[in-house]
């Protein structure tokens, strides 16, 4: 059996990139992806700059998974090499200029960046092109004639899957191409396992599609899915050559799926969980425990992270208010410590996605804690998604501590 190759374009960009929200339209403005169509309509003679490698730019990144299209007429210049090329950008120093990566933190370094050089109206794209593509076209309305991409398959957000599954499920066929590990959740990475599927999917792995690709339907729409968006991506570009004309992908895959609350009716039913406990996006941990004391927030990170003191300074982001710290490493033998919440809601979180809060969630439901909502994404993603998603800046509250270098 093959083994689980795990790809986290998004950890990975993040981790080399200090979250940094502070100047956020102080030193330069913000605008979120449903307002971008209006902004950029004011201003028709707008730089619009892109600061992703070439190969995002260009939908051919190795990290398959980050190449979602473009926005038109943008120039790219890689964040990295942008320091060396501003003198090329000095005809808009006072014009504006609307900077985007995929995720919203490369572009916030480079917004800064054009900002301390003199540019003086400088907007950052919350969220990045994956945000602009997790919304359908009545939210961001230009977006047929904003977005171009060079791949020749369709990359869909959940609310696209859920209306193609509500709609047209007798047109369209679910595939998933995790490997077989991963569909069966016995891989040694307890986030992996713990990632369920949807519902009718068909699964053929990716490395056994080519060998299997005539038991496919050529007469359907074919939805592919898989943990993160990159075996998908590689199993369209491989069912497109073959000549199947319908192929689509599932933006960033089923963590994407859990990292946003989609739990609209039209949805119901479409996610089967994997696990147990309930996984939860940080909207819904929001609303879960607004003006709630019953219940127990359980912070599973080492000390030197809870207290700011973690090697790695990215990982130094303050913790949740009134949190308790039991790492991850010592809650089988200290779950007598959390007795009184064993049947109330224990709200489990590490810094990000990462394995060490689904091991925590593990260990409590076998000591028999019975009602686990573990926060998918992590602390990261509490302020990520305070910072970029419209409505959301709320969550923000929630976070205390936080160390001015990496507010």
């Amino acid at each position: 059996m093959k083994k689980t190759v795990l790809l986290f374009p998004f950890l990975l960009i993040i981790f080399c990139c200090r979250a940094q929200y502070k100047n956020d339209n102080l030193l330069f403005k913000t605008v979120y992806p449903e307002s971008l169509c209006g902004e950029l309509k004011k201003y028709p003679g707008a730089l619009i700059l892109d600061v992703r490698s070439a190969g995002e730019f260009n939908d051919t990144s190795f990290s398959t998974g980050l190449n979602i299209g473009r926005l038109k007429n943008a120039i790219n210049i890689d964040v990295r090499e942008l320091p060396k090329q501003l003198h090329s950008l000095d005809a808009y120093k006072d014009k504006p200029v609307f900077v985007y990566c995929s995720h919203s933190q490369r572009s916030r370094r480079a917004s800064k960046l054009l900002a301390d050089s003199g540019f003086h109206y400088v907007i950052n794209i919350n969220g990045g092109m994956t945000a602009i593509r997790a919304l359908d076209d009545d939210q961001v309305p230009c977006s047929k004639t904003l977005l171009e991409t060079k791949n020749k398959y369709a990359v869909i957000p959940a609310t696209d899957l859920c209306r193609q599954w509500k709609d047209h499920q007798k047109n369209i066929i679910l595939l998933d191409v995790r490997p077989d590990s991963a569909w069966q959740h016995i891989t040694s990475n307890p986030k992996v396992n713990a990632m369920g599927s949807f519902k009718n999917t068909m699964h053929i792995a990716l490395d056994e599609l080519s060998s299997q690709i005539n038991n496919l339907p050529g007469n359907k729409e074919i939805i592919l899915t898989d943990n993160f968006g990159a075996d998908a991506a590689k199993a369209a570009s491989l069912l497109v050559d073959k000549g199947f004309a319908k192929v689509s992908v599932l933006l960033e895959g089923i963590d994407r799926w859990l990292l946003t609350s989609n739990k609209n009716t039209s949805c119901k039913g479409l996610y089967i969980p994997a696990v147990s406990y309930s996984i939860i996006s940080s909207a819904e941990f929001g609303n879960l425990v607004k003006d709630k004391t019953d219940h127990l927030i359980l912070d599973v990170r080492t000390q030197d992270e809870v207290s700011n003191k973690a090697k790695e300074s990215y990982k130094n982001i303050g913790h949740m208010k009134n949190a308790v710290n039991i790492p991850y490493t010592e809650l089988a033998s200290r779950d007598n410590e959390i007795q009184s919440y064993r049947n109330k809601p224990v709200y489990v979180y590490a810094f990000s996605g990462s394995p060490e809060a689904y091991m925590a969630a593990n260990t409590l439901v076998q000591k028999g804690f019975t009602n686990i909502k573990l926060l998918a994404g992590g602390l990261f993603n509490i302020r990520w998604t305070a910072a970029n998603v419209v409505n959301m800046n709320h969550l923000d509250d929630l976070v205390t501590d936080v160390p001015s270098e990496n507010k």
